[in-house]
């Protein structure tokens, strides 16, 4: 097997967006503004079985979403490019019949009050570009640290990008190339059990060159998969010490993206976090949350063109700081906008660590439940805040600061005003990052960078 580099790198994707927008500065007539979204990305995907690869290939993609306006009507349009390396003349004979399409669709559209795009002509790079991805200097690396482990996984690499420009000079670049790693070990099947597999979920992240670290990710896995070979223990429901590993508290804190930092969810009445904005309730004085730009999950600006802030602190101390406003909401409500998304979610959220070295998480847990993720959440009671959701992989009885045995799956339900507020006994100093690794319509942008966090109890139901 030979090196097998991305056929494009995140220059020759920016290179594709300067030709994007050069035809987008060219086609808007007097009285109009033209906008653009540019999604672009080549990929090399690589899916694990066994430990061994069972299918390669690569994606090379780019969709371009156009956005014309008129006074206060638009009409937008998909289109499909015909590749990273598309030319001038081929953007120009996909762009004219879309143009044509948009303008008939204009004349017959009603005015939209809320519109609002970013008539200002800005011009912003954010593009990190990484190593050119060796796949088979990675398999290897996977293949070692697994041994005779059966490891399932699948791994995304190379750059993808997104873009946005206007008629006016805007052109917003923000790119990312990078390796991201989602993997399961799993046991073989166990008797005792009914036949049930055993598996422990993991993940890893990081720059292509990054050898040593895809290891010692791998290698850890291993380890700790190795714990669940030991006889499952089944616990009674009732209020449980916690330690969450970083995942699993990521798992919570999506939870809250669900209107939680919305204005306009707020505004209407759907946010479960309403008592707090309303201060009369509070999370623990040790947690603070941002939309934090600076650690590059998401693009520093929106599809309507306008530009971030480097930092909306949204959660300060355990009290409600802030909301994130989309222009349309800003008009709406006569709010100032923070030039959120229009669906006013996170997605560069950044949580404050805490004291507790992750090394002495166990010893502080004691005796207690460690979990590695929370799967299937759903609010039980959303004006209450509170979550239902199962632990899976990676439940694990301690009792002295010492691994004892998995646990079966349990359920739990708590408001995350008592689990993430008076019962939040510490938060790790370390944290992880973890990015969306969605590929259902392309590579996903977004993610969060969140500590370990210690729980007092978290009550549990089944």
């Amino acid at each position: 097997m030979s090196q097998y580099a991305p056929a494009a790198s995140s220059q020759v994707l920016r290179a594709l967006f300067e030709r994007v927008a050069d035809g987008v500065a060219a086609q808007a007539q007097p009285g109009e503004l033209l906008a653009a979204t540019l999604d672009a990305e080549s990929s090399e995907f690589i899916r694990f079985n066994h430990a061994r690869i069972r299918q390669a290939g690569r994606v090379e993609r780019a969709v371009l979403r156009l956005r014309l306006v008129a006074d206060t009507r638009q009409a937008t349009l998909a289109l499909t490019l015909p590749g990273t390396d598309a030319g001038v003349d081929a953007l120009r004979a996909a762009m004219r019949p879309a143009m044509a399409r948009m303008r008939s669709a204009i004349a017959d559209s009603e005015p939209d009050p809320l519109l609002d795009v970013s008539r200002e002509a800005r011009v912003a790079v954010d593009d990190l570009s990484s190593p050119p991805f060796d796949r088979e200097a990675f398999v290897d690396t996977v293949v070692a640290a697994a041994g005779d482990a059966d490891l399932v996984g699948f791994a995304a690499a190379g750059p993808f990008g997104r873009g946005f420009c206007s008629s006016v000079g805007s052109r917003l670049w923000h790119a990312r190339d990078g390796v991201s790693f989602d993997f399961s070990i799993h046991l073989a099947p166990d008797a005792s059990a009914g036949g049930a597999r055993k598996a422990l979920k993991a993940g890893w992240t990081g720059d292509a060159s990054d050898l040593a670290g895809l290891h010692r990710a791998v290698a850890a896995a291993r380890h700790e998969a190795m714990l669940l070979a030991r006889p499952v223990m089944r616990l009674e429901p009732g209020d449980h010490r916690v330690l969450l590993a970083p995942r699993a508290l990521a798992d919570l804190l999506e939870m809250l993206a669900w209107g939680g930092f919305s204005a306009r969810s707020h505004r209407t009445g759907g946010s479960p976090l309403a008592r707090l904005q309303r201060g009369e309730a509070s999370l623990s004085p040790m947690l603070t949350l941002a939309e934090d730009m600076e650690a590059g999950f998401a693009p520093p600006f929106q599809s309507d063109g306008y530009a971030r802030p480097r930092r909306t602190v949204l959660v300060e101390g355990g009290r409600f700081a802030d909301w994130l406003v989309s222009p349309r909401t800003a008009r709406e409500f006569g709010l100032a906008s923070n030039a959120a998304s229009e669906a006013e979610v996170p997605e560069s959220l950044r949580v404050s660590p805490g004291t507790l070295p992750a090394a002495d998480g166990l010893a502080r847990l004691g005796t207690g439940l460690a979990l590695g993720n929370l799967w299937y959440l759903n609010f039980s009671d959303r004006p209450a805040c509170r979550v239902t959701g199962m632990s899976r992989f990676a439940s694990f009885w301690v009792e002295g600061g010492e691994v004892v045995a998995p646990v079966e799956a349990m359920r739990f339900d708590d408001s995350l005003y008592r689990a993430l507020g008076e019962h939040l006994e510490a938060l790790t100093v370390e944290s992880a990052r973890l990015p969306n690794t969605d590929t259902y319509e392309g590579r996903g942008h977004g993610g969060i960078e969140a500590p370990g966090a210690l729980l007092s109890s978290l009550r549990f139901t089944l």
